[in-house]
């Protein structure tokens, strides 16, 4: 009696064991590896090109739900009322821990700015806008002018004239000649 390949069957178990009938496992060197390898590569490709379908299948339900999330958080976003930011800001610090995060990520961005005006990237003007917490309308507002002369006299090198500057050091709290200069 011996074994021929359709004797031989590979089950998939976490172990993956050979498994051979017992009626017939009296001559099992009749059955060449190669037959053995041939049915194990046989297996194995199966079960890799199942796993590719199934991968391929999960990619597009995970993509589906990636874009059903933007476009929930998207309808969210509409349907929610804005939360002003000076409530985020005093919600954040609320708490001593939020208070010190709060200062040192504040004392981070103005080491930054510094930078930035030392390299000359930034205007002194800009600098000490931001250092007082205005944006360019409110800046506009202060010295009765429209907001596009406030990004104008910003730019890094423009030539401010006197009286500007005079304005400028009064809405900052600041001498005419830290505004000047490098």
């Amino acid at each position: 009696m011996s074994v021929v390949k359709k004797d031989i069957v590979y089950r998939i178990t976490p172990s993956y064991t050979w498994d051979i009938s017992p009626k017939k496992s009296t001559k099992l060197f009749s059955v060449s590896m190669d037959e053995i390898c041939e049915t194990c590569d046989s297996v194995k490709d199966n079960k890799i090109s199942l796993l590719k379908e199934e991968n391929k299948k999960l990619k597009q339900l995970v993509e589906f739900y990636r874009k059903e999330l933007n476009s929930l958080e998207l309808k969210t976003a509409l349907d929610s009322p804005a939360v002003p930011l000076g409530e985020m800001i005093e919600e954040l610090t609320s708490t001593p821990e939020g208070k010190l995060a709060w200062n040192d990520a504040w004392q981070e961005r103005q080491r930054e700015w510094e930078v930035l005006v030392k390299e000359g990237k930034m205007s002194k003007t800009k600098y000490y806008r931001l250092v007082n917490g205005m944006d360019q309308m409110t800046l506009a507002e202060k010295l009765k002018t429209a907001q596009p002369n406030i990004s104008r006299i910003e730019k890094p090198g423009y030539n401010v004239p006197t009286n500007t500057l005079k304005k400028l050091a009064a809405i900052f709290g600041v001498k005419v000649e830290e505004l000047i200069g490098d």
